[in-house]
């Protein structure tokens, strides 16, 4: 199979009773999801252009129909957030230039308000009109995210069928999927890591239950909502099974289905996942990494053994379909000792960045016969030849004359049993760090300042430490830096 729409007809014809999605109020098999996809393709046969369609994606049925039908009529898409900000909204769309965009009836208002003069769809201007289904290949667009760059400019990155294809069958062949496999999702539709969740269903003509957004509030209706769904699979990032485990859930209630638990784009701090561990000790936990820049993931770290003596939770090894290097100004890293970047070679990576030759050539190259993207991720090897992450190279500061990684201080800040969690910011202009943190009991930001001495060097300890009752999250769940960057 070249492509994904190859991998919904498989899925379609071999499981075709089985339920393929469902939102808190719908519903669709395999059959019924093609018969609206079918419907909705219809609209969309007409363009098959360079230029993407926009998806303002929903938690609902209804965007994976929409996502199927723009991948059935030979286009690709990019998901978008409705509730961005308007003029990164403009941004975007000056940049890709969409020829259509699905959404709902209030997305449709929202696009005449931006001004912009484009085809809208919904799914219920559906409609039984005849076409050919467009063959595609490994090498055509599949759907492309946008990610904020060092400038603030907003750059799409572009991904491929073969890319995800290739992620899909590596990821099921380390983990296979049993026929009842249910995958909770947690991730918005918007975000690149729903696709994980997206694809993963199709290919193993799974199950997908797009778990409504304010489950994840409460943590008690939260793990209720995945035994009445009896959801058994789960990628999650770590900050929601964090707050699960921070307000002792476990003591009220327990996902009895769970088999399979994946995290993925955070540090999930060692105190918390033990608590995951010690309650559901029969559950597989796998700790993720990817990038934008790759489809799927690229390495894996399956917890196993006793976690006493981990002071941070390894990335792993190379997914089967992946080879990672670890490099330093060129040179290749195999020592436990030396920090170094992370270079990725896979035929999953992205295209590249859309209508940016330059950016693209600054990250991506060829290297003896093979593409490689250096990713900014800076990491060192353990003693077992796992690769564990040290920061971004972006959160790489040069503070009293010393390099200094700022998710080292985050790592040493997640072990104290006083806070729960925390990131670290640097004010270039004061030359100060600030921690940020959520804490249990009544501790001052000074006492914070003492528990780090015996854990840190002086230059390391941040000048400032701001408490919050809880810190601010993005729409995915992770730590809102770009918020927090405003109170330096």
């Amino acid at each position: 199979m070249n492509s994904i729409w190859e991998i919904f007809l498989n899925a379609v014809e071999n499981q075709s009773d089985k339920i393929a999605v469902a939102d808190q109020n719908t519903k669709y098999t395999y059959k019924e999801l093609f018969a609206k996809v079918k419907l909705m393709t219809g609209k969309l046969i007409k363009y098959q252009t360079k230029n993407p369609i926009v998806i303002f994606a929903g938690r609902s049925v209804d965007t994976l129909v929409q996502i199927l039908s723009v991948i059935g009529s030979g286009n690709y898409y990019i998901p978008l957030d409705a509730s961005l900000p308007k003029e990164k909204l403009k941004a975007i769309f000056a940049d890709a230039d969409p020829v259509a965009v699905l959404g709902s009836e209030a997305d449709e208002n929202l696009i005449n308000e931006l001004g912009i003069k484009v085809d809208f769809y919904t799914c219920a201007q559906s409609e039984n009109v005849d076409f050919d289904f467009s063959p595609l290949s490994g090498d055509d667009p599949l759907y492309m995210v946008y990610t904020s760059g060092s400038t603030g400019k907003p750059k799409g990155v572009l991904k491929s069928h073969g890319g995800m294809i290739s992620f899909i069958k590596a990821f099921s062949s380390l983990y296979p999927f049993t026929d009842d496999t249910i995958i909770g999702n947690q991730a918005p539709l918007f975000y690149d890591a729903a696709a994980k969740d997206l694809y993963l269903s199709l290919y193993n003509a799974a199950t997908l239950e797009l778990i409504p957004t304010e489950k994840f509030i409460l943590p008690v209706g939260l793990i209720n909502y995945l035994n009445e769904r009896k959801i058994n699979w789960i990628c999650w990032v770590p900050s929601i099974l964090c707050l699960i485990s921070k307000l002792n859930t476990f003591l009220e209630v327990k996902p009895i289905y769970l088999k399979n638990v994946f995290f993925v784009g955070e540090v999930f701090p060692i105190k918390h996942l033990k608590k995951w561990l010690e309650n559901l000790p029969d559950v597989k936990f796998v700790n993720l990494y990817g990038s934008s820049e790759i489809a799927g993931v690229c390495l894996y770290y399956e917890v196993t053994g006793n976690l006493d003596n981990i002071n941070v939770l390894p990335m792993g090894k190379a997914m089967p379909n992946c080879e990672i290097t670890l490099r330093d100004n060129g040179k290749i890293i195999k020592d436990s000792d030396t920090i170094g970047e992370i270079f990725i070679s896979s035929p999953a990576l992205a295209l590249g960045y859309y209508h940016d030759e330059e950016r693209t050539s600054k990250v991506f190259f060829e290297e003896n016969g093979k593409r490689i993207f250096e990713s900014g991720d800076l990491a060192r090897y353990d003693e077992d030849g796992n690769l564990c992450f040290v920061s971004r190279k972006d959160f790489q500061i040069k503070h009293m004359g010393r390099r200094i990684e700022l998710g080292e201080i985050e790592a040493e800040c997640d072990k104290l049993s006083e806070i729960n969690r925390c990131c670290c910011l640097y004010d270039e202009k004061r030359e100060m760090i600030t921690l940020f943190c959520e804490i249990n009991g009544d501790l001052t930001s000074q006492e914070i300042r003492s528990l780090l001495k015996n854990r840190l060097a002086d230059y390391m300890i941040p000048s400032k430490v701001k408490i919050y009752e809880k810190l601010p999250l993005n729409a995915n769940g992770k730590i809102n830096r770009q918020e927090l960057k405003k109170s330096l």
